[in-house]
């Protein structure tokens, strides 16, 4: 956040620090390990992957290996959960008929049943639903927009927020679409993202990396 009052700005950063941290979860690197960094592009900006390597980790072929399976795990959050991508999961939810219920994926379903709970938590102050408004304002898919729009279109957009109406079906991993709800998941998206690469380093024994997307960290 930034802060503007008597003409100075000050930039704030928050960050997240544990107060205890178990030397199990942290065994020491190899001997001949050493910091390397990955990057590459998704979800409409950059990623970048600073983990440590052993000397045989670190060879150009498997970090091009590693590079791939971070970029396909990242890629996997887009075709499903990008407004931006016509042919995302989400995207067909946002366009699927009133009164239907529709299978989703996995991860796309996680996503959406947590979005729905920090929904329900806050009273409704995030909305998942607030994808009309995103548009509207020039933040979303249909670019930006030179001037503020027009308060009849603004109130139009908010009739269509409606995030108490979508319902899960845990049994089956389906939702239900009422009907012009457009669901905006650009909120928690990036951080899941971030999280499954994390995953995805643990998996492969790399216990020792920074990850971030777009402004979203996880070390």
């Amino acid at each position: 956040p930034v802060c503007a009052a008597a003409g100075v700005v000050v930039s704030m950063t928050r960050i997240l620090i544990p107060l205890a941290i178990s030397p199990a979860d942290l065994p020491p690197p190899a001997a001949d390990a050493a910091p390397v960094v990955l990057s590459g592009d998704t979800m409409g900006t950059t990623w970048s992957v600073t983990v440590v390597l052993s000397l045989a980790d670190a060879l150009p072929d498997a970090r091009a290996v590693l590079w791939g399976a971070i970029q396909a795990t990242l890629d996997e959050v887009v075709l499903q959960m990008s407004t931006w991508d016509l042919e995302s999961d989400l995207s067909r939810f946002n366009a699927a008929p009133a009164g239907t219920w529709h299978a989703l994926p996995e991860p796309f379903y996680t996503v959406l049943d947590y979005a729905l709970t920090v929904s329900r938590n806050s009273g409704g102050a995030f909305d998942p639903t607030v994808g009309p408004l995103v548009d509207l304002w020039g933040f979303g898919p249909m670019g930006a927009m030179s001037v503020p729009p027009p308060r009849p279109a603004v109130e139009a957009a908010r009739r269509r927020q409606g995030w108490a109406a979508i319902r899960l079906d845990p049994a089956t991993r389906r939702a239900w679409q009422p009907g012009g709800v457009s669901v905006d998941l650009s909120g928690v998206a990036k951080g899941y993202g971030v999280d499954h690469v994390i995953k995805l380093l643990r998996g492969l024994g790399d216990r020792h990396a920074l990850v971030q997307v777009g402004g979203e960290l996880r070390g």
